[in-house]
């Protein structure tokens, strides 16, 4: 009986993680014998349609942008990149990842446009090189809320975004770590 349940516990966590990383089964995302750590997903309920997850905690996190990841944090091309590029069309839905205040909107050396919120836990998301803009300094934004379409502005070698995040309102850490510490996958 303890057999069956762990069976049935295992299934229900790779369906949810097939659903955060967009597959459409769970045999996609790893097989049933797989050693993976779904406790992130375990503190949360996801919801398919926008890809955010409702944690205990009462904060919710959303996928800042569908698309594909391109470039991760780190060193790159002799400079350190402070956050990760999903490219995908330009239009394309940019999302809050957290509830916040919107602190930048507007042109930014080097991101061309950029938005920044400060979310509140004290922590800032940076969102790069957008085409559109839909929210502004001073304004009051929910996860999973549309703010930006995708671009090709400042420096950048096609439509994608850069996303970064600042857990201490300072110094950024990988975001692709980040997210999937809240159960997102990119």
């Amino acid at each position: 009986m303890l057999n069956i349940a762990r069976n049935r516990t295992m299934k229900r966590r790779l369906a949810i993680a097939a659903i955060v990383a967009g597959a459409a089964t769970a045999a996609t995302v790893a097989p049933a014998s797989a050693q993976t750590d779904f406790s992130a997903l375990s503190s949360g309920v996801t919801n398919a349609v926008n890809n955010t997850v409702a944690e205990v905690t009462g904060t919710t996190v959303a996928r800042p942008a569908n698309g594909t990841f391109t470039s991760g944090f780190g060193p790159r091309w002799g400079t350190f990149h402070n956050g990760i590029d999903i490219a995908n069309a330009i239009g394309t839905p940019i999302y809050a990842v957290m509830d916040g205040t919107v602190i930048s909107s507007g042109p930014a050396s080097g991101y061309g446009q950029w938005i920044r919120i400060q979310h509140d836990d004290g922590s800032i998301s940076i969102y790069g090189h957008m085409e559109y803009l839909y929210v502004s300094v001073g304004e009051r934004v929910s996860a999973g809320q549309e703010i930006a379409g995708m671009g090709n502005q400042g420096f950048s070698t096609g439509s994608h975004l850069h996303f970064e995040i600042h857990p201490d309102g300072v110094t950024p850490v990988d975001p692709q770590a980040w997210l999937a510490n809240h159960g997102i996958y990119v």
